[in-house]
């Protein structure tokens, strides 16, 4: 009985962490896409930060009616590991490049501390406390590096036959800007970001084998 009773709280309890996590996305986006500012900024959903969000809301709603389904859990580690990636770019990549060429933007904003720390953070707390584990196969991580691919493609095309963001440049991101650093330095730059997202991927499932253990 009292098992039984545990298992309810535990249920309860992920439960809720996948609502405050739906919660929290949904305020992210109602921020990033302009809604707060009663309008909306299509062109916010090019930077992978949005997308995140919106992957996030839609992986955890499918995932409060649906349990422990094969193509969901291998979704759950390309979430966890966007999110990994949302807050290391941000803090390492994306800070240190406004600060230092003070571009007049408002670092560490609600908005900003909600999308990529909140968000993020807790994706990864509901993976540790409630996911259960060793649900990954060794072939994930290549996987789960696949729609980073499809986003720098994408962002490529959408360069070359698009206009420029914001009266200021053509890419989201610096460092697969090929105006500014071009072709060559931007492919290196990708090879260099997507070997590190597969070994992330491979941290993630030696880690989820590990934790299964106990």
């Amino acid at each position: 009985m009292l098992e039984w009773g545990f298992l309810m709280n535990i249920e309860l309890l992920s439960f809720m962490m996948k609502v405050i996590i739906i919660c929290f996305s949904l305020i992210g986006l109602y921020y990033k896409s302009g809604l707060s500012e009663k309008g909306f900024k299509k062109i916010s959903f090019i930077y992978f930060t949005n997308l995140n969000l919106v992957f996030s809301l839609i992986y955890f709603v499918l995932a409060i009616f649906i349990y422990n389904n094969k193509l969901l859990n291998g979704i759950n580690g390309f979430i966890i590991l966007s999110s990994i990636i949302t807050m290391t770019v941000y803090l390492f990549l994306l800070v240190p490049k406004h600060q230092k060429i003070g571009e007049n933007y408002k670092l560490f904003s609600l908005s900003d501390i909600i999308v990529h720390y909140v968000v993020p953070l807790l994706v990864i707390l509901n993976w540790l406390i409630f996911t259960t584990k060793g649900n990954f196969t060794y072939y994930y991580p290549f996987l789960w590096a696949i729609p980073f691919l499809i986003y720098f493609f994408a962002i490529v095309i959408r360069a070359h036959y698009g206009g420029l963001l914001f009266g200021k440049t053509r890419y989201p991101y610096y460092f697969i800007d090929l105006d500014k650093i071009g072709v060559k330095k931007a492919m290196k730059n990708l090879i260099i970001f997507s070997s590190m997202i597969i070994i992330l991927g491979y941290i993630l499932f030696f880690l989820d084998l590990f934790l299964n253990i106990f």
